[in-house]
């Protein structure tokens, strides 16, 4: 009876053993399957490299403080007042009104940047961000400002059309211009594409003998992702017509968007706020 008391025990104990092996090892096999789509699943999520990562106001903490309370207390309440920043930089596939409302939010935003009294700080343009590469702004920095002087410019000035048209990317480049109306969008201008600009560029140096443009940088570059960088200008300009001698003398201020591509940067976007006459 004790024998066969032991050998019964003795099943038991192996069916349990056995059962658990069974249970532990169908377990590790559904991981397994699991696993790899999951991890598909994280790989195919890719970022818009049109997406703003960097909003304006946001900035690393000053080195030196030498505000005093109030003007501490106006800033924060400008930044909570502030609009929200817009997910998505606009392209010339975008409608007007896609184009005019990221054109009211830029005009805002600086106009509140401008009151923020300018102070010592760190680049925060250096922070780390996980699973995001890393960029080296003192490299790209003059890359970017090469592309608005040594071509934009240069070949607006010297009517050298390739030399100008080089500087944008023709696909995807519009311009708006507020006509100096910030407060009517209505009776804004917005010219898409290469073509377009390119003719307009063409009019402009068939009936101007001279053009003087001077540019005035307000601020450092800044970096709205890895691959969008935008530039801010008061710009005054000089015309001379070719027919009547007559000079005209534009003045406002302009806002560039530059795009990384192929490790080369162009101008994507050219936000005119002319001053009224």
């Amino acid at each position: 009876m004790k024998v066969g008391t032991n050998i019964k025990i003795t099943i038991g104990i192996i069916s349990i053993l056995v059962f658990g092996f069974i249970a532990g090892f169908i377990a590790f096999e559904v991981l397994t399957i699991q696993s790899p789509n999951i991890e598909e699943k994280k790989q195919t999520v890719k970022p818009n490299t049109r997406r703003i990562t960097t909003p304006r106001f946001v900035k690393s903490a000053p080195k030196t403080v030498t505000k005093i309370q109030q003007e501490e207390t106006n800033i924060e309440s400008l930044e909570t007042e502030a609009s929200p920043v817009p997910e998505r930089v606009p392209t010339a596939q975008s409608s007007d009104d896609e184009i005019k409302e990221f054109s009211a939010w830029l005009s805002l935003s600086l106009e509140r940047e401008d009151i923020v009294e300018e102070t010592e700080q760190e680049d925060f343009n250096t922070e780390d961000e996980a699973g995001e590469d890393q960029i080296d702004y003192d490299h790209e920095r003059p890359r970017v400002e090469s592309v608005i002087w040594d071509y934009w410019k240069s070949g607006l000035e010297n009517y050298n059309i390739e030399r100008y048209m080089s500087s944008i990317w023709e696909d995807d480049f519009f311009y708006i211009s507020d006509l100096g109306t910030p407060d009517n969008p209505d009776d804004d201008i917005v010219f898409r594409g290469g073509y377009e600009e390119r003719e307009g560029t063409l009019n402009v140096f068939n009936n101007n003998e001279r053009i003087d443009l001077n540019l005035s940088q307000q601020g450092d570059i800044e970096f709205l992702n890895e691959t969008l960088a935008m530039v801010d200008f008061d710009y005054e300009m000089t015309f001379v017509e070719r027919d009547s001698g007559e000079p005209s003398y534009p003045s406002g201020r302009m806002i560039f968007i530059l795009e990384l591509r192929d490790d080369e940067w162009r101008i994507l976007e050219w936000y005119d706020k002319a001053t009224p006459h």
